[in-house]
């Protein structure tokens, strides 16, 4: 779902290469490695104290929430379904400590209703019961309407404190493919929290990012609600590759694995480390600014012909980042500029190698390894050693005179 939508817009997300699947050796290392253990329980939440279970128990985490959010009369809609008894999709949540839960799914059922309790909906657009238009909870119970919704309960699936976020991460990717709308970021979003997180969120919204993705300004948040690589948590993806390809390599997993290991992994260490995260956001911004320096707002787009729709792509973007990062700005003159946009033209149009690693089963582990070493190679022959590889060095000679 996510690359259909993603290429209407214009943007390659990448695909997986079948052929990089590698096949285990027995059934019982196949056992061992896939049969993690899974603890779903079944449970109804009552309507009459939804209210507190929210505040006490359940993290709505509105400022993470999905994107395409609700608008009052969506909300309305779905009050006017509990009144009639109509039966809604469960809600899930996972249960990160005991006692508390986040919502993996169904946040903007539990908003709905949180702000319907506490009379910060008023309803509008009813249909059936259109009595209710223009009220709010509290004036429905004066009413004395209000048992109507209190008697009801909202079901949810609970995934225990005891299973595992990467097998959160695998149920819910799989009643993905079942039917139920959750694009794999925003379901990452939700089961991994944490600083590294917050991070993603933050460099989505950096100037130069949105710039070469064309998304639009804060500033404008009509706009912005209207992007689609915005509204399904793609910017945040895009993010996430940079440092998920850091290595050049998936290190022996499926992308969408390596992208929900590394989420895992960088909360664990910014958690131990607070610089962690200043350092990766001055990483990825200075990949960033050095894309814009050389190649202006065309940095991630492959295709320079005219006459031809020139799409952004993600695998070629993973390329000129990870080739640009280490490199400081002040390296760029238009000397070195002009000399590095005919070595990519060049990658683009005439090395078989770099144009199969960006177009042909991108997201396996070979087309990642070649398109990231290839863009570095064409860089570092024009340019001096990378800014880590300078530091490396002059800590050698450092230590060799002491």
């Amino acid at each position: 779902m996510v690359k259909k939508i993603a290429k209407a817009v214009g943007v390659d997300m990448g695909e997986e290469d079948p052929a990089e699947q590698k096949s285990l050796s027995t059934l019982e290392e196949k056992y061992s490695q896939q049969m993690r253990q899974i603890f779903p329980v079944k449970i109804d939440l009552p309507w009459l104290t939804l209210r507190t279970q929210i505040e006490e128990q359940i993290e709505l985490r509105p400022d993470f929430q999905r994107r395409d959010r609700w608008n009052d009369s969506k909300r309305s809609r779905f009050i006017e379904s509990v009144v009639m008894n109509v039966p809604v999709p469960p809600v899930f949540l996972g249960e990160e400590e005991y006692g508390k839960y986040v919502v993996l799914d169904g946040r903007q059922r539990l908003t709905a209703a949180y702000k319907f309790l506490t009379d910060e909906l008023t309803l509008e657009g009813l249909q059936i019961w259109k009595e209710l238009n223009g009220l709010t909870f509290s004036e429905i119970k004066k009413k004395g309407f209000a048992a109507t919704i209190e008697r009801r309960f909202l079901s949810a699936i609970l995934l225990t404190h005891e299973s595992s976020p990467e097998v959160k991460y695998e149920v819910f990717d799989r009643l993905n493919t079942g039917g139920i709308i959750a694009e794999q970021m925003e379901v990452r979003n939700a089961i991994f929290p944490g600083p590294f997180n917050q991070l993603l969120h933050s460099l989505s919204e950096d100037e130069g990012f949105r710039r070469l993705w064309g998304i639009p300004s804060s500033k404008d948040s009509a706009a912005l609600e209207k992007n689609v690589l915005y509204r399904q948590m793609d910017d945040l993806e895009l993010v996430l590759r940079f440092f998920a390809l850091r290595p050049g390599t998936l290190s022996g997993m499926r992308f969408k694995d390596r992208l929900s290991d590394v989420m895992n992994i960088k909360n664990s260490d910014y958690k131990k480390n607070d610089k962690l995260a200043a350092l990766d956001s001055e990483l990825f911004k200075r990949a960033i600014a050095n894309c814009i320096t050389v190649f202006g707002d065309d940095a991630f787009k492959p295709n320079k012909n005219p006459n031809k729709k020139s799409n952004r792509s993600a695998p070629y973007a993973d390329a000129v980042m990870q080739a640009f990062a280490d490199h400081d700005n002040v390296v760029f003159t238009p000397v070195v500029i002009a000399k590095l946009k005919k070595i990519f033209t060049e990658l683009v149009t005439t090395n078989r190698a770099f144009m199969d690693a960006v177009g042909k089963g991108t997201n396996g582990e070979s087309a990642i390894k070649n398109r990231i070493r290839l863009a570095k190679e064409a860089v570092n022959s024009v340019l001096p050693a990378p800014i880590v590889k300078q530091k490396k060095v002059l800590l050698r000679r450092k230590k060799a005179a002491e």
